[in-house]
């Protein structure tokens, strides 16, 4: 059986060091977890798990797909009029902070999630 070796920037590897030298594991075993981790992730994202995010605001966001929210009829698409007050409020904010969540609010009713 063929080895493949994932092609990692000077900076992943670097961290992948550290990491080995933290936890005391080889540098094998360092990236088998992280590749786990990401598929854990991965399957979660795409069988409509809830992962929860924290956005450029700090404001914690449960994400999940948007064929889970149709199928379980969780989907939360504003309607054009709810998105046009959106954008109006959008438009009108002068705190980036409070223009970055409406934004977000925008985009997730916009596309139902």
């Amino acid at each position: 059986m063929a080895r493949i070796q994932p092609v990692l920037t000077r900076t992943e590897l670097a961290l992948v060091d550290q990491m080995a030298e933290l936890t005391g594991s080889k540098r094998t075993e360092v990236i088998k977890n992280a590749l786990a981790v990401y598929h854990w992730f991965v399957r979660q994202a795409l069988t409509g798990g809830r992962v929860v995010a924290r956005t450029r605001t700090g404001e914690e966001v449960a994400i999940e797909t948007a064929e889970l929210a149709f199928l379980e009829g969780k989907g939360n698409r504003l309607s054009p009029e709810e998105l046009g007050l959106l954008a109006k409020q959008l438009a009108a904010a002068s705190d980036p902070i409070e223009a970055a969540r409406i934004k977000e609010r925008l985009t997730r009713g916009f596309y139902g999630l």
